[in-house]
């Protein structure tokens, strides 16, 4: 074959899946949806790509820079879906308004950034989740937070953790210090990054009172693995009744996650800010003991469906596929990760010699979920065991008159 070295690669930030890397992809997702699927959320499909102002609507400045917008022909810009939480809230203010609520929605399939490439996400990456829309209990957070626990556990990080924070404490906290953009900013850096250096900066280079001087500098001791002293010591620390009531609808969750038997996965961190421009409440990430960054992360959004529609208040989780892969390869060991990619072998490969006999076992085999693989190209039984040696084959089944016959790949052929 000759090769037109002209033709470019893939472009970068994107990969060909094929393969057992394919297979495992696959079947990670199947596991996923059946899962949310018991938790009585139906299946939701959304476009790959829509007007660029509908998916920019509620997006911080970040996820807006990494969209990947294109014009139409009509001269209308379009994009590229950056999340999914976005398009559904738009299905469901646009056309699913004045059906019951909550409404549940799952989903599974690539999103798009156009970020540095890094382990465990591409530009194209995929992402599963659900959103439950209709509903601004505590329970209906703590349902999203059991259910992100139950579905890493299903695929095999059992121990994945969650940090857990809330939007509407630091919200009111800003209100209340009333601060500049650019201070307000600063303040923020300081929080994501957990840097002493920039909140000692900040703090010295902001006019505040002692009592809100305190309240700043205490901040980032809000965390860890047991939540009532942390929710203790930030009571304390209130400035506001929006930073209370944030309080104590965290407090009414962790009651519920307590009752689910989930407590024990869940850390308060006041200072998580995971903020893609549209949560108000609870934000959170799930992170496993393989990666240095999360797996999953999601959170409460009641103001994004009006902008489609009807008020209605939301939460949701996505979690990474490709990280969860990534997780789940490391935590198998070096001697896990295939040098190349390899086929995944079929239950049966058969030579049938094309007797109706033995096509119609090779089709009840089939009914009963057997993956079988028929020869086809006429080979003869050497020929067919070098290349099932070659794709992994250990066994090969030939057809000799009156059934098939049990040979192994490598020794001598009975």
């Amino acid at each position: 074959m000759t090769v037109d070295y002209r033709i470019r690669p893939i472009p970068e930030g994107v990969a060909d899946y094929f393969w057992e890397e394919a297979y495992r992809r696959q079947a990670l997702v199947a596991r996923l949806l059946e899962l949310f699927r018991t938790w009585g959320y139906a299946d939701v499909i959304p476009p790959t790509f829509e007007h660029a102002e509908v998916l920019a609507a509620q997006a911080s400045p970040e996820l807006r820079a990494e969209m990947y917008r294109f014009l139409d022909r009509d001269g209308s810009t379009l994009a590229l879906r950056p999340e999914f939480t976005t398009p559904v809230a738009r299905l469901v203010g646009t056309r699913l308004y004045d059906w019951p609520m909550p409404q549940r929605f799952c989903y599974a399939g690539s999103v798009f950034r156009y970020t540095e490439p890094q382990a465990g996400r591409q530009r194209e990456f995929w992402q599963a989740g659900v959103e439950l829309i209709g509903a601004r209990s505590p329970e209906a957070d703590a349902e999203i937070l059991v259910l992100t626990a139950e579905a890493l556990d299903r695929v095999g990080l059992r121990q994945a953790h969650i940090v857990l924070g809330q939007m509407r404490f630091l919200r009111g906290l800003l209100d209340h210090l009333a601060l500049e953009p650019s201070q307000e900013r600063a303040l923020r850096w300081a929080l994501e990054r957990r840097s002493e250096p920039a909140l000692a900066e900040f703090l010295a280079q902001t006019a505040l009172s002692l009592h809100q001087r305190r309240v700043v500098e205490r901040l980032p001791l809000l965390n860890g693995p047991d939540p009532r002293p942390i929710l203790a010591e930030a009571s304390d620390l209130c400035l506001n009744p929006d930073m209370e009531a944030a309080l104590a609808d965290l407090a009414a969750i962790l009651d519920v996650l307590a009752g689910y038997g989930v407590l024990d996965r869940v850390d308060v961190d006041l200072t998580e800010i995971r903020d893609l421009g549209y949560y108000t409440g609870i934000t959170f990430e799930a992170l496993t003991p393989e990666l240095g960054f999360p797996v999953a992360s999601g959170g409460r959004y009641d103001e994004l469906v009006r902008r489609f529609g009807p008020d209605a208040p939301a939460v949701g989780v996505a979690i990474g596929v490709d990280r969860v892969l990534l997780a789940l390869r490391r935590s198998e060991g070096p001697g896990s990760r295939a040098a190349s990619p390899r086929p995944v072998a079929p239950d049966r490969y058969v030579l049938t010699h094309g007797d109706p006999r033995a096509l119609a076992q090779v089709q009840a085999w089939r009914r009963a979920g057997q993956r079988v693989q028929v020869e086809v190209n006429g080979r003869d039984l050497e020929a067919a065991r070098g290349y099932a040696r070659a794709v992994g084959i250990s066994v090969l089944y030939e057809w000799r008159g009156d059934g098939f016959r049990e040979i192994p790949v490598e020794g001598e052929a009975q």
